[in-house]
């Protein structure tokens, strides 16, 4: 079976997550539908946290089930508790031994820590504790979930960090302009890319948006975006993954999914031709002014 360079992200197996989730969490049959589907079709890496609810908890109690090959799991540590290095590295450890304990496996494709700043905060204790979990032989990689270019700075100086994940799409371009990603390629890094919909932003009909904040920063672009995929006789998903996934140092993109068939869509999106580069140029040129930090607002809230 031939591989795609998408990872299923599963905080929606887990929690009700996506500002354009109107079902809230799946229960188990769609979830292992949905598991089912992304690894039958190609896909060969879950993502998923210790704080996405219980999505390690499903993914485990899936695997039993499951007859084909087993996929990489890379998943992620809270924000690093302890004051002292042993303190760290025992929080880690023993976070990690739960994780593998809930999933049913012995080993990780790779460990993040989704406290994008414990580099900046604990400085080598940081990456001493990781290391840790490669020397137990718990995964084979270990790396940070980041927002931001000082996140990435501030990980780079660590040589046991190799893999990590960031979040860009067609409206946040920011870690493409500002040289970050052509950094991370540089120092060998895997790189996930997260929130190509923008946590389904994209996918929302702009004319029963009401919040305030959306009406004025992402419903003027989200109309943009719907006209240039049509002028493309493409998706607004073909769109937005074949922009992401032809992207210089881009390993591969975590896509949830609410439904088997989001799952499907997305895995039949990868197969979109190379976008001509006077395509990319206008996606470059109309979304540079996205304002993400107001959008991020909305974003961020809890749902109900």
């Amino acid at each position: 079976m031939q591989t795609v360079p998408m990872v299923l992200g599963t905080v929606q197996l887990g929690m009700n997550y996506g500002i354009a989730n109107t079902d809230g969490k799946p229960d188990e049959e769609r979830s292992f539908s949905i598991l089912r589907t992304a690894l039958e079709g190609g896909v060969n890496t879950l993502d998923t946290a210790r704080a996405y609810g219980d999505s390690e908890e499903v993914i485990g109690r899936f695997l039993k089930t499951w007859k084909g090959p087993m996929p990489n799991i890379v998943t992620k540590i809270p924000k690093l508790q302890g004051e002292s290095p042993k303190e760290l590295e025992k929080f880690a450890v023993t976070c990690i031994e739960e994780s593998l304990q809930r999933l049913g496996v012995n080993k990780l494709s790779a460990v993040m820590l989704h406290g994008a700043k414990d580099p900046s905060i604990h400085g080598k204790a940081c990456a001493d504790a990781m290391e840790k979990l490669l020397t137990l032989g718990y995964t084979d990689r270990v790396g940070v979930s980041v927002y931001t270019a000082e996140d990435i700075r501030e990980m780079l100086p660590y040589d046991v960090f190799s893999v990590t994940q960031v979040p860009m799409s067609i409206f946040d371009q920011r870690l493409l302009n500002d040289g970050s990603i052509a950094s991370l390629q540089q120092h060998g890094y895997t790189v996930y890319v997260r929130s190509v919909f923008l946590q389904g932003l994209f996918f929302l009909d702009p004319d029963t948006v009401t919040d305030p904040i959306l009406v004025a920063q992402a419903v003027p672009y989200i109309r943009r975006l719907r006209q240039i995929a049509q002028q493309q006789n493409m998706t607004v998903a073909q769109l937005a993954i074949a922009f992401m996934r032809d992207q210089a140092g881009v390993s591969g993109l975590v896509l949830g999914a609410d439904t088997p068939a989001q799952v499907t869509d997305s895995l039949s999106s990868f197969h979109t031709p190379t976008l001509a580069p006077e395509t990319l140029s206008l996606l470059e040129k109309e979304f540079s002014t996205v304002d993400i930090p107001e959008i991020m607002k909305v974003l961020s809230r809890p749902k109900k």
